[in-house]
């Protein structure tokens, strides 16, 4: 029972942060329009700086893992692409097609995926798990705004090559992670009084993420889209590892780098896959449903994961 409880300590504290929000919402504490100011800020501040600050921090410019790199990108690329096929046939509203595209192929790599892996190896995970958020958080926000910005709805024209550029250079959350690369290749450090705030600030992010979809979450708009969310967690958590892993597997992966993989593959779908649909004309409401449920469900999918992989000897 260790790999269930390890992954119910790390995703049960998501739930109460969510949970408080939902409360204070309901008792009136907050407003929606204050939720509605602190999404914002979230997603221009706080989360960027989260990733620069992780990224710099533990990035030294190593990308000599070429194998896990070629086998990431290549694994998410497919995703994405098999997505948007799937989803253009099954999905009549545009706002929900990029919802969905984003909550089936971006995972948690960040918050949730790292202590996944270092759970299980420790500081050897560290390297090439931080080696890959180098580069899987700036493709992932990449796709994310080419996909959202195709699918919003507060903008009726077809976005050209020069608004998807302009959107993706100025998007907080690539912004941070490219930032975040130089900086870590470079050995950038502040002083101590810039230090401290900044990383006491990046800590908020994702508390704050996670209050604000509380706070946010209609219970009663659920069953609306139930069939959507069954069908991006299922794609999530069971079909997308599933696939991914057998084919990660055969290629020769085992122990620490398969536990980075399944850190990329097998966790929820980010949180900031909410905060950036609700901020770029997507349905925001169906993201942070498929954020609850695919966060809920991992907690026995990765268990059962890491259960059967150490039992076959693969990790």
């Amino acid at each position: 029972m260790t790999n269930f409880a390890f992954s119910f300590n790390v995703v049960a504290p998501l739930f109460v942060l969510m949970a408080t929000g939902y409360a204070v919402r309901q008792f009136r504490f907050v407003s929606g329009d204050f939720l509605t100011q602190l999404n914002r800020f979230v997603f221009k501040f706080l989360l960027p700086l989260m990733v620069f600050q992780e990224i710099r921090l533990s990035y030294g410019g190593d990308f000599s893992n070429l194998k896990l790199i070629g086998a990431s990108l290549a694994g998410v690329t497919a995703i994405i692409l098999v997505s948007v096929a799937i989803v253009r046939l099954t999905v009549d509203r545009k706002g929900q097609r990029g919802s969905m595209i984003q909550g089936i192929y971006r995972s948690n790599f960040l918050i949730y995926g790292l202590p996944v892996a270092t759970g299980m190896y420790g500081s050897e995970a560290a390297t090439p798990i931080t080696m890959l958020m180098g580069i899987m958080i700036p493709f992932y926000n990449v796709a994310a705004v080419v996909i959202l910005s195709l699918h919003s709805e507060t903008d009726s024209r077809r976005p050209t090559l020069r608004t998807l550029l302009k959107g993706i250079a100025t998007n907080p959350l690539f912004l941070g992670s490219v930032l975040g690369v130089l900086s870590g290749a470079v050995h950038l450090e502040f002083p101590r009084w810039v230090e401290l705030p900044a990383g006491q600030l990046a800590a908020t992010a994702s508390p704050l993420a996670l209050f604000v979809m509380g706070g946010e979450f209609r219970f009663g708009r659920m069953g609306d889209n139930i069939r959507k969310v069954i069908a991006a967690t299922l794609c999530r958590l069971i079909i997308i590892p599933a696939v991914v892993l057998f084919i990660c597997i055969r290629m020769g992966f085992r122990d620490v780098e398969l536990s980075v993989l399944i850190a990329l593959f097998a966790t929820p779908t980010a949180l900031a896959s909410y905060i950036m649909a609700g901020n770029m004309g997507n349905d925001g409401e169906l993201s942070g449903q498929i954020v609850v449920s695919t966060t809920l469900f991992s907690c026995l999918t990765i268990f059962l994961i890491v259960f059967f992989m150490r039992g076959w000897g693969y990790l």
